[in-house]
């Protein structure tokens, strides 16, 4: 129970990445504050949480409501105790090219995957300094590192991984840590609709050495890590947790004529 001292507050804790650090969190001993602007969602991870044993609140809101988000942080602390841990892992995507991407749609996806963790950040930090430090995990996207074909959520992660290492240095003389993991493609309520087309599932997977595609335990996984005791010298890192999607140049149909490929000598 590495976390039995600490109050988690995870963002988009109803369905998902979020709703899988949840659980992990709790059954580390950790109260979880789960926000999300789905109440319904939010309540049926507090109540699975506390089927288990553990202690939960559903604070519910849109992380784009600054006023919302210090609300819920002050809650988290009220009701459970010192916040320790954040987890930001609410977001949207949209997926239209550049000249699809309208300008209201831009700004949402921005405002969600961006500004919504800005505003976390921001409530959370004090509190998490009066406690005496914690850990913050933000969740960014293998979008961040390579282009991934919607302008919008490339720019958002990318934004996501910059905050991550410049707040490393500033935080750390307060005992608080940041990190930030890339996921890869992940089965949730996100990629619902692509996943479900066969073709690009199938192609999707062929791209992943691993071979299969993710689920949010795999991130709850590394969210456990960074958000506990053993990653105590880690900060300002990303974890790409992708399997291994992003190692390689994918070559299609020639990729294993390139592996074994000889050149002929002269």
């Amino acid at each position: 129970m590495k976390l039995s001292d600490s109050t988690a507050i995870v963002t988009g804790g109803g369905s998902g990445i979020g709703r899988g650090s949840g659980l992990a969190l709790a059954a580390e001993g950790a109260r979880v504050a789960v926000f999300d602007r789905d109440r319904a969602g939010a309540e049926r991870t507090c109540a699975d949480i506390t089927a288990a044993g553990g202690k939960a609140i559903a604070t519910v809101g849109d992380v784009t409501d600054e006023a919302a988000v210090v609300r819920s942080v002050a809650e988290a602390g009220e009701r459970l105790g010192p916040v320790r841990v954040l987890v930001n892992a609410a977001g949207i995507a949209v997926r239209k090219s550049l000249l699809d991407t309208s300008g209201e749609e831009w700004r949402r996806v921005l405002d969600v995957n961006l500004n919504g963790y800005f505003y976390f950040l921001k409530a959370a930090v004090p509190a998490m300094e009066e406690a005496g430090g914690g850990s913050i995990v933000q969740i960014a996207s293998i979008a961040g590192h390579v282009g991934y074909g919607y302008p919008s959520y490339t720019a958002a992660k990318g934004g996501v991984l910059a905050i991550t290492r410049q707040l490393a240095s500033e935080l750390a003389p307060k005992r608080i840590r940041i990190n930030s993991i890339s996921p890869g493609v992940i089965e949730t309520g996100l990629n619902r609709d692509t996943l479900g087309n066969e073709a690009i599932r199938a192609g999707t997977i062929r791209n992943i050495p691993w071979g299969r595609l993710g689920d949010p335990g795999d991130i709850a996984k590394a969210v456990l890590f960074l958000a506990g005791p053993d990653s105590e010298f880690v900060t300002g890192s990303d974890l790409v947790v992708d399997g291994g999607m992003i190692s390689c140049i994918h070559w299609g149909d020639v990729a294993q004529s390139l592996r074994s490929f000889h050149a002929a000598s002269d």
